[in-house]
């Protein structure tokens, strides 16, 4: 957002802006409260798989054998070399490009969700714009406006006033 910066008679600089950020002191009493709820859980209760369980015996499974001809030995080492070649290269390949991709997607994928439902909660929600003037020597004047137009007008009038010196109403409604 763009800030407006202006230059009290006095040589105070001050900047004007709608502020974005939440206001952490009523998101923290609303909702800081889940961190000293600790549940006193037996640690889950799901099943208990069997460990057991018998598949089937390879000498009664029914094959009889027979049959000649095949791979021999130094087919079937050159074979498993290059599936374990093959499996190492597809899971580098994985690892260090695929991976980090689609994790870049996923989180641009979040970021854009949460920016939407934000701009949104902020719009049908009606919550209040905060517009901050800070000066330089550490003084801050904050009002609450509801509605985005209503909050450039406030920034825009509370620049003016302190450009011409006059004192600023932190409640003042916006014209």
């Amino acid at each position: 957002m763009r800030s407006v910066s202006v230059a009290a008679p006095d040589g105070t600089r001050w900047t004007v802006r709608v502020a974005w950020e939440p206001r952490w002191r009523a998101l923290a009493r609303r909702f800081g409260g889940w961190r000293r709820k600790k549940r006193n859980g037996d640690g889950g209760s799901g099943d208990v798989v069997d460990p057991a369980v018998q598949v089937g015996d390879a000498a009664t499974s029914g094959s009889s054998g027979g049959g000649g001809g095949g791979f021999d030995l130094g087919d079937a080492v050159f074979v498993l070399v290059v599936v374990f070649i093959a499996v190492i290269a597809a899971a580098a390949l994985f690892w260090w490009v695929l991976l980090p991709l689609l994790l870049i997607l996923v989180d641009l994928v979040v970021a854009v969700v949460l920016l939407v439902l934000a701009v949104l909660g902020r719009v049908l929600l009606r919550r209040p714009w905060t517009v901050v003037a800070a000066a330089g020597n550490g003084e801050r004047i904050t009002a609450e406006v509801v509605g985005w137009r209503a909050a450039l007008r406030r920034r825009d009038e509370m620049a003016d006033l302190l450009g011409r010196g006059e004192a600023v109403d932190a409640v003042s409604p916006a014209k």
